[in-house]
C-alpha cells in the first residue's frame, strides 16, 4: 500500500476533504509556519522552560542567601568607610568594585570585588565575588560568586544556551525566525475558519487542538514578540552592532564632561569597553541599562590623579542629599575614574524606570560631573529602559505574575503544536508532512521573508538557506520530497 493511500486509509474523508477548499496563499503560509516552527520550537522551548525557572528562582534566591542577608539591627552602624577598610584587608589581592549600601536595618552590606585590573567587558566582563557584611559589628558574614547561583546559571542557559557567541548567535538566529513563524501564524489565525467535525471523533479531536493551538497563538502573539524583540538587544549582531550603538548615548549632559577630557588631553578618547559604561558590569551581572553600556565614561574634571578626595562616606551624604533612597556605588576603578551612583531597574534597585538615575561625581570635589536620566535616553533607549525589566518581571508582583502566566500559555502553544502535527501526519509514515504549496505560490510570503531579512541579518541567511533548500533540493530530489510531503 502506498503512503498516499495509508495517509487517506489513516484519516475520516472529513478530514481528508477539509484542507481542500484552502487558498493557495493560504497553503504557502501554512508551509512556511511549518518549516519557521520545526526549527524555532525546540530552541523556544528551552528558552521558555529556562525563562520559567528563572521566574520561580528569582523570588527563592534570597531565602537560600538568608543567614548572609540578614542582620539584628543594633545601632548605630559602622560609616561605610569602615565596612570599606574591613573588606579590603580580608581581601587584599582583589579590588573593591561596587558597595550596596543596605536597605532595610536589618539587612547587611554588599561589596562586590574582582581581580585587580579586571575591569568588566559588557555581560562577559569579569569574574567577581560578592563580599557580605554586618552593617553594626562590621564582621564579615559570608561571600559567593554572583554568577554561580542557580539563577545565574539558567539566565547564561537562557542568554547563550551554555555556548558562549555561538549560542547568542544561534539565539538570534531563532529568534528572527520565531518572527516570522508568529506572523505567519497569526495570518492563519486571522483566515482560518472551524472545520466541521461531528462525523468523527479523531477529527473531531485534531480540531479542537488545531482551535486550542489557534485563540491561545492569537493571545500570547504580542506579548510573544515583545519576548523575542527585548531579548534580541542583548544579542551580538542585532543588537550589540545593529541597534545598541546608535540607541545609546552620549546626550547632552555628558557632553560638557567629555569635551572636557579631550581639551585636557591630546591623546584620542578611549573607545575601549574598559572606558565605557559597560565596564561596570561583572560576568554574567547587568549593572547598567542597556543603552548606557556603550556609553563613555566621564573623566574627573578637576585635580590631578591620585590626590585625595571623596571617600565612600562622603558619596553615600551625596547620593541621599539628592534624594535617591535605594542604589549603588561605583568606585573608581584607576586614576582617571569617577565615582557612579546609579538607581536603575536593570540592576533592581527600583521599580519604575521612570525613575532611573545615573550620577557621576569628581573624585577630588564630589562635583556632579553628569547627570543621566531616563528622561535623557534616546526614544529606543526608553524603550529598553522599560522592556528589558518588564521581559524579566522585575517591575513588581503583578509582572511576575503576568509573565509566568505567559511563559505557560507559550509552552502550551507549543505543546498544542505539536500535538496537531502528530494527529495530522500520515499514520506510520515517517514524514513531517507540512502543506503542500508550490514555489509560485510562496512569493508572497517569501517577500515577507525578506522585508524580516533586512531587519534581522543572521536570520535573513538563515531564510535564504531555507528558500534554497527548498526550492532546489526538497522539489528536485524524490527522497527528501518524500519525506517533506
Amino acid at each position: 500500500m502506498s503512503t498516499e493511500t495509508r495517509h487517506q486509509a489513516s484519516h475520516p474523508p472529513e478530514a481528508r476533504n477539509s484542507d481542500q477548499p484552502l487558498a493557495p496563499l493560504y497553503r504557502a503560509v501554512w508551509r512556511w509556519h511549518f518549516f519557521a516552527g520545526i526549527v524555532v520550537l525546540p530552541f523556544l522551548f528551552v528558552l521558555s522552560v529556562s525563562g520559567l525557572l528563572m521566574l520561580i528562582s528569582k523570588p527563592l534566591e534570597p531565602l537560600l542567601l538568608n543567614e548572609l542577608t540578614t542582620v539584628t539591627a543594633t545601632e548605630p552602624a559602622l560609616p561605610a568607610s569602615a565596612l570599606l577598610a574591613t573588606v579590603e584587608a580580608a581581601h587584599p589581592h582583589q579590588q573593591v568594585k561596587l558597595y550596596l549600601p543596605p536597605s532595610s536595618p536589618t539587612e547587611s552590606a554588599r561589596f562586590v570585588l574582582v581581580a585587580h585590573g579586571g575591569a568588566g567587558h559588557g555581560g562577559h566582563g569579569a569574574p567577581a565575588t560578592t563580599v557580605f557584611i554586618n552593617p553594626y559589628s562590621g564582621e564579615i558574614l559570608g561571600s559567593h560568586d554572583p554568577a554561580s547561583t542557580f539563577y545565574a546559571q539558567v539566565k547564561t542557559l537562557h542568554g547563550s544556551l551554555m555556548l558562549g557567541n555561538l549560542g547568542d548567535t544561534l539565539i538570534e538566529v531563532v529568534a528572527g525566525l520565531a518572527v516570522l513563524m508568529v506572523i505567519t501564524g497569526l495570518y492563519l489565525a486571522i483566515r482560518g475558519k472551524r472545520r466541521q467535525t461531528s462525523a468523527q471523533t479523531a477529527f473531531a479531536q485534531r480540531e479542537n487542538w488545531r482551535q486550542a493551538h489557534r485563540w491561545t497563538g492569537v493571545a500570547v502573539a504580542l506579548p510573544l514578540l515583545f519576548f523575542l524583540l527585548s531579548g534580541m538587544a542583548w544579542t551580538n549582531v542585532w543588537g550589540g552592532k545593529m541597534v545598541q550603538g546608535w540607541s545609546a548615548l552620549p546626550g547632552t549632559r555628558l557632553d560638557a564632561a567629555l569635551a572636557a577630557r579631550d581639551l585636557r588631553s591630546s591623546e584620542p578618547p578611549p573607545s575601549t569597553e574598559q572606558h565605557q559604561h559597560s565596564a561596570m558590569n561583572e560576568s554574567g551581572v547587568h549593572q547598567v541599562p542597556w543603552v548606557l553600556e556603550q556609553t563613555p565614561m566621564p573623566s574627573p574634571t578637576s585635580g590631578t590623579p591620585h590626590a585625595p578626595g571623596l571617600d565612600l562616606d562622603a558619596v553615600n551624604a551625596i547620593a541621599t542629599a539628592e534624594g535617591l533612597e535605594t542604589f549603588r556605588v561605583h568606585l573608581p576603578q584607576d586614576a582617571n575614574g569617577v565615582w557612579t551612583v546609579s538607581a536603575t531597574t536593570i540592576a533592581g534597585d527600583i521599580t519604575n524606570p521612570l525613575n532611573e538615575r545615573v550620577l557621576h561625581l569628581d573624585p577630588h570635589n564630589g562635583q556632579l560631573i553628569a547627570e543621566l536620566t531616563f528622561a535623557d535616553y534616546p526614544w529606543l533607549g526608553k524603550a529598553m529602559a522599560a522592556f528589558i525589566p518588564t521581559h524579566q518581571g522585575d517591575l513588581g508582583l503583578w509582572n511576575w505574575l503576568l509573565n509566568l502566566l505567559l511563559v505557560l500559555a507559550i509552552i502550551a502553544l507549543m505543546i498544542a503544536s505539536v500535538v496537531m502535527w502528530w494527529k495530522r501526519r500520515p499514520a506510520r509514515a515517517y514524514q513531517l508532512a507540512p502543506p503542500a504549496a508550490t514555489p509560485a505560490q510562496s512569493r508572497g510570503v517569501i517577500a515577507v521573508m525578506l522585508v524580516l531579512a533586512v531587519c534581522f541579518p543572521l536570520s535573513g541567511a538563515a531564510m535564504v538557506v531555507v528558500i534554497l533548500v527548498d526550492t532546489l533540493l526538497i522539489s528536485r530530489v524524490p527522497t527528501l520530497r518524500a519525506l517533506l510531503k
